[in-house]
């Protein structure tokens, strides 16, 4: 099931073990898609519950990450256009986060969003 087409940005929230882990997200470019996994070059984003500002999310450096199937909850595809590298954190309105380059923003975090 090896997969290398055309460019593909993806957003994507891992499985939480349980309630009161951590969100983990990760959005970047898939570079493969295989029968187990998916591989990324991406950025990672780490918070609670408890979202009060950008301060409140852990962002990582981009890195290559290889993420198994049963470890993803969900995948929205962003435009390919999306410049997740130098895209940056940001308030839009009180305690929803999200993540925006010259052209496009998507949501990362909301205290009023249950799942998060």
């Amino acid at each position: 099931m090896h997969e290398k087409q055309t460019k593909k940005i993806w957003k994507i929230r891992t499985v939480k073990n349980y309630p009161e882990a951590h969100n983990h997200l990760l959005i970047g470019e898939v570079l493969e898609i295989e029968k187990s996994y998916v591989c990324l070059n991406c950025k990672t984003y780490h918070f609670g519950r408890s979202i009060n500002g950008t301060k409140d999310v852990v962002v990582g450096e981009v890195n290559i990450r290889f993420l198994p199937w049963n470890r993803i909850e969900i995948i929205n595809e962003l435009p390919v256009s999306f410049d997740y590298v130098n895209a940056v954190l940001d308030v839009e309105e009180k305690h929803k986060i999200i993540l925006k380059d010259k052209q496009f923003k998507c949501a990362v975090a909301s205290s009023y969003d249950s799942r998060y």
